[in-house]
């Protein structure tokens, strides 16, 4: 056994007392609220049973404490990847743009070099897309959420067409506004869709989207009926060196992540293989002081 950290076997399950990790059929175990818990010892599960609550809230915090370390130590691998990488990557663009200015048009190589130049775009794009920000760089502005997502389904129109994707919309009126950068809460979204429509390979295909408001929150939901992703992989799509075959590179998907929560809001994800994936954003209303 051991402390609960980055681990990615499904059959161990946390102690909710120690934290450790034990074998999902320890013979150490409770049920409360129709939850099962395990535990390494008789003494943590007559401890977990005599304040369940209090148990179950150093958990969440523990689980938080340590997903917060873990993006964390991920962000900075990201950081000095990508300052390694945009140095050449930067003079390769350059050198390949100046050899290809010199070749004739007529020039056999020239395919090659374009090539060449196309890929180091697509790799200058991936690059960009790890470059952290900050907050303080939202350009915030109060706004309606159903007409941002209005103007990203327009950009995708034709992509739905093209994909036979039936797009369902339940999109709330009147909704309060929200304060957003509307520039990355677009980019957000579109990232969202582009994996739903990658997701997307069989015969039915539906998008569905829905806004709502919970509490002091505006709540957005974005369903498909894609491939899903398996129950032990869900942590990790949000993590920028992760990949997966549904949803490939999790770039996209970390840039998804960091621009909710620059808002002060919240993502989660729910999926189930062969049936679909479900994203849930939530944004906190504008309060009556803001501009």
């Amino acid at each position: 056994m051991k402390i609960l950290e980055d681990d990615r076997d499904k059959n161990k399950r946390a102690d909710p007392v120690c934290g450790m990790l034990v074998d999902k059929d320890s013979p150490f175990s409770s049920e409360y609220q129709k939850k099962d818990y395990r535990f390494c010892s008789e003494k943590c599960k007559s401890l977990f049973e005599q304040e369940p609550e209090l148990f179950i809230s150093m958990q969440d915090a523990r689980e938080k404490f340590i997903e917060s370390k873990r993006t964390e130590a991920l962000k900075k691998m990201a950081d000095q990847l990508t300052h390694e990488i945009r140095n050449p990557l930067t003079s390769i663009g350059g050198f390949a743009r100046r050899m290809l200015k010199g070749l004739p048009e007529d020039a056999s190589d020239r395919k090659y070099m374009e090539r060449v130049i196309e890929d180091v775009e697509r790799l200058e794009q991936m690059v960009n897309r790890l470059v952290r920000f900050e907050p303080d760089q939202l350009t915030r502005e109060s706004s309606n959420i159903n007409k941002v997502i209005s103007e990203v389904m327009e950009v995708f129109d034709e992509i739905f067409r093209n994909n036979k994707i039936t797009v369902r919309l339940h999109l709330q009126e009147k909704l309060p506004p929200v304060l957003l950068d509307r520039g990355k809460i677009k980019s957000a979204l579109s990232n969202i869709f582009k994996n739903s429509v990658d997701a997307m390979d069989k015969e039915h295909r539906v998008l569905e989207i829905k806004t709502s408001v919970a509490g002091k929150q505006i709540v957005v939901t974005i369903s498909d009926t894609g491939k899903g992703i398996p129950e032990e992989k869900i942590k990790y799509i949000f993590d920028p060196l992760f990949t997966s075959k549904v949803y490939g590179p999790g770039l996209g998907l970390a840039f998804v992540k960091e621009v909710i929560q620059a808002h002060g809001g919240t993502i989660e994800v729910k999926s189930t293989v062969g049936k679909g994936t479900t994203f849930k954003i939530k944004l906190p209303l504008r309060r009556r002081h803001e501009s």
